[in-house]
């Protein structure tokens, strides 16, 4: 079963660059929110705000994607997370969408040659908590849109993920570590789904973001981040630290995303 990893925000990973060490553990780091946009869909209607969004309890630092048994086989996975001097907050959480989806996954990251990689993340409601049935069309239409993406190289890996109720969120510490099982009632920090894209710039994801057919509706809410770049940020480590760090993201994509979609 997969699961995704959300490492939560708090003031160290909105000032920067997570550690070396947190930072191999995530299949996508994401640049702080003062480059972000959180982008509302009203009836037809799109708004647009600019980050830094002040409260890093709403945001994410990052996420990974693994492949476990079970919730409590991905607690075990974080036993392994580098607990430095300040607590961390960890939220599990099992992929999927109510109904079914089809998840996509990439044979190659990031996709076209000097594009930049934004996550499109999917704000939780009331509705997506409870899992409240969407039409099985709109579902369809999704999935159609998403092979086409896919195939074009822009979209790079997509998932819905399931509610809290069936997740847990760790608190990793120097000397503690955690576990409180969902749910959760704090919606608005929650990420329902994400999409994971290829463009040339943040215009270019908002209007990406803007034409996706979300099964949600008619009032959906998502966040755009820019991922860290590792070519850009190559020079922050040494080579032996770059391998290290291309291996394990290898390793991450062939072991923990399996289910690749096909048309």
């Amino acid at each position: 079963m997969q699961y995704m990893i959300l490492r939560r925000s708090d003031p160290r990973s909105e000032s920067g660059r997570l550690s070396q060490a947190e930072d191999s553990q995530l299949f996508a780091s994401l640049r702080p929110s003062k480059g972000a946009v959180r982008l509302s869909l009203r009836d037809g209607e799109a708004t647009v705000t600019e980050g830094p969004f002040p409260d890093p309890a709403e945001l994410i630092a990052g996420f990974a994607i693994i492949d476990v048994p079970d919730k409590a086989a991905a607690v075990d996975w974080l036993r392994a997370w580098p607990a430095g001097e300040s607590e961390v907050e960890l939220e599990i959480r099992a992929s999927g969408c109510p109904g079914g989806c089809a998840q996509v996954i990439a044979e190659s990251v990031p996709g076209h040659e000097n594009d930049k990689r934004f996550a499109v993340l999917l704000r939780s409601s009331a509705d997506l908590e409870a899992e409240t049935p969407v039409p099985q069309s709109k579902l369809d239409a999704l999935d159609a849109h998403n092979a086409v993406q896919a195939k074009a190289g822009v979209l790079l890996a997509a998932d819905g993920l399931r509610s809290s109720s069936l997740g847990a969120r760790v608190k990793v510490a120097k000397n503690s570590f955690t576990v409180i099982d969902g749910p959760f009632t704090e919606i608005k920090e929650m990420i329902a789904g994400f999409w994971l894209i290829s463009v040339p710039s943040m215009q270019d994801a908002i209007a990406w973001a803007k034409r996706n057919p979300y099964p949600v509706g008619p009032h959906v809410d998502v966040e755009i981040r820019e991922l860290f770049d590792a070519a850009a940020t190559a020079d922050l480590f040494t080579p032996d630290q770059q391998a290290a760090e291309q291996r394990i993201r290898a390793e991450q994509l062939e072991a923990g995303m399996r289910a690749h979609l096909t048309a």
